[in-house]
C-alpha cells in the first residue's frame, strides 16, 4: 500500500463525514478484479480525475465494462475518451466536473448510451 494513498483515503473519508455524506458515498480500495468488473459495468458513470496522466488504463477498463466516462481533458483521456460519445471531457474544476455529473443524473438515458458507445 502506497502512504499517500492511504493519507488521501483518510482526507476523502473525513471530508465525506464532514459533508454528512457517508450514507451516499462507499470507499472500496483494493478490490478483487471480479468486484472491480461489477462495479464498472454497474456504474452510471466512472470519474476519472488524474491531470495529464500519460495513458491510464482506468478509463479503457470502464469503456470495456460499459461504463461512461468523466475525464479531466488532459493527458491520455483526450485520445480515449470520445467527448459527448463515450463521455466528457471536462475542464480540471470541481464545477465543470460537477456540471457533467449533473448531465448523467439528470439524464440517465445518457449513462446507457454513452457506455453502450464506449463498449462498443
Amino acid at each position: 500500500t502506497v502512504p499517500e494513498n492511504v493519507e488521501y483515503l483518510q482526507e476523502l473519508r473525513a471530508l465525506t463525514s464532514e459533508l454528512n455524506l457517508t450514507e451516499f458515498v462507499a470507499f472500496k480500495a483494493s478490490v478483487s478484479d471480479s468486484v472491480r468488473d461489477d462495479l464498472l459495468q454497474l456504474a452510471k458513470c466512472v470519474l476519472y480525475t488524474p491531470h495529464n496522466e500519460h495513458f491510464g488504463i482506468v478509463p479503457i477498463e470502464a469503456m470495456y465494462a460499459g461504463a461512461p466516462v468523466l475525464a479531466v481533458a488532459s493527458g491520455g483521456p483526450l485520445e480515449t475518451v470520445l467527448h459527448e460519445k463515450t463521455g466528457f471531457l471536462s475542464p480540471n474544476t470541481p464545477e465543470e466536473f460537477g456540471l457533467s455529473m449533473l448531465k448523467f443524473i439528470h439524464s440517465p438515458e445518457l449513462s446507457l448510451r454513452y457506455g453502450q458507445a464506449a463498449h462498443d
